[in-house]
């Protein structure tokens, strides 16, 4: 009995047991029986040989290793070869060319606009010439005096040569007669000359030629020959250096009329009466290594808000739609016609808009023809100017097309 209250003491320590408020109503029989299958119950969970769950902390191992690389490796083939399947699928490109259909409207736009007070902007730029000059020799000219001393008068020549004291030779350009002396006084006469050779050799000093050519006879140079030069040839402006610069600058100055006049938030401004003045250094043919270009633009302006033009240009410009199906290509052009009221010419260019359910109609009724025939079916559409079509054509639904604006 000692032992077994043992027992029971140790199993009340173990499991806690709370007896259950009873009323007299209640059997206490089942209550006791059912407290001791509890008990039990605990007694038997307590006892099972139970063991903690292991962590793994060991470096994984080779086996494991290789199945996990065989697993990417499976992954990564199976998704190339779904790659290999798409790229090499039987797919047909066909290339169309829509019709590109430019438009044209001038048109009233009611936006409200304001004057701007002119405003004159100046840009320079300078770049080295690209021309090639070239300059013939020149001979020098000058002035001969011819003195006579005796009584009658002496006649020289055209093209007398007289050679001054550094070898130059002279020769003139007319001829002409040397009045008779009245001593004291002599004759003389001035007659024009050019160095016989061309080059800067012919720029004498005055008194070079200073000789006698008889006993009554006298030549001399009192003022030195010039403008004599040698040939050669340099840098000069050409043309198209002009032009260049003309255009580099102008764009400059535009460029430089978008921030000029002082706008309102949301407004923009259409230069108007402009002047231009052009000034270069150098003029096409001079001589020159570098030339530089000065350009003075005047203009004023009218001022407008943009978000209500683009509206009214776009509307204006919608009126020009070919079709149901064509979209615009490109930005519209806005070129001011007048002020007061504002009127614009609008440019632009409409394309058929392939959308794809039109593809796939055209795909169904081209598939498996011949390049010739389907190409012949693609034009007879009337809104494609030209069709690159593959020697072989598969089914509706692996023909793609690809569409360029022509």
């Amino acid at each position: 009995m000692q032992v077994e209250s043992q027992e029971n003491e140790t199993m009340r320590q173990r499991t806690p047991y709370k007896a259950p408020f009873l009323d007299d109503d209640h059997n206490w029989s089942e209550v006791l029986a059912q407290a001791e299958a509890d008990e039990i119950f605990a007694q038997a969970v307590a006892e099972l040989d139970t063991q903690p769950l292991k962590v793994k902390d060991e470096p994984f191992t080779f086996s494991e290793v290789l199945e996990v690389v065989i697993l990417v490796s499976v992954l990564c083939f199976s998704f190339m070869g779904i790659v290999w399947q798409c790229i090499t699928y039987p797919h047909t490109l066909v290339v169309l060319y829509t019709k590109a259909i430019p438009a044209s409207i001038t048109a009233t736009l009611d936006v409200p606009t304001r004057a701007l007070a002119p405003v004159t902007i100046t840009r320079s730029v300078t770049a080295t010439t690209t021309g090639i000059g070239h300059q013939n020799a020149r001979a020098a000219t000058g002035t001969l005096i011819l003195y006579n001393g005796s009584a009658t008068p002496q006649y020289v020549p055209l093209g007398s040569v007289f050679t001054g004291h550094d070898g130059v030779k002279v020769t003139t350009d007319q001829s002409s007669t040397i009045p008779a002396a009245n001593l004291p006084a002599i004759g003389s006469v001035s007659v024009f000359a050019h160095a016989v050779l061309a080059g800067r050799q012919g720029n004498i000093a005055a008194f070079d030629i200073d000789s006698a050519l008889s006993p009554v006879l006298k030549v001399r140079n009192d003022a030195p020959f010039t403008n004599g030069r040698d040939a050669r040839t340099f840098k000069a402006v050409a043309a198209k250096d002009l032009t260049t610069l003309t255009s580099t600058v102008n764009e400059t100055v535009t460029q430089a009329f978008t921030t000029a006049f002082s706008l309102q938030p949301g407004e923009a401004a259409i230069p108007t009466h402009c002047t231009t003045k052009a000034n270069p250094t150098h003029q096409a043919g001079e001589e020159a290594q570098t030339v530089t270009l000065s350009i003075a633009k005047t203009c004023s302006a009218i001022a407008y808000n943009q978000s209500q033009l683009t509206h009214a240009a776009t509307a204006a410009f919608t009126k020009t739609r070919p079709g149901r199906n064509y979209h615009i290509v490109g930005s519209v052009q806005t070129t001011l016609r007048s002020v007061s009221p504002l009127t614009v010419t609008l440019r632009g260019t409409w394309a058929f808009t392939f959308s794809q359910g039109y593809q796939a109609y055209l795909a169904e009724h081209i598939q498996g023809d011949d390049p010739a025939k389907a190409r012949a079916y693609l034009l007879s559409t009337g809104v494609i100017s030209y069709a690159s079509v593959p020697n072989t054509l598969a089914s509706a639904d692996y023909i793609n097309f690809f569409v360029l604006v022509g």
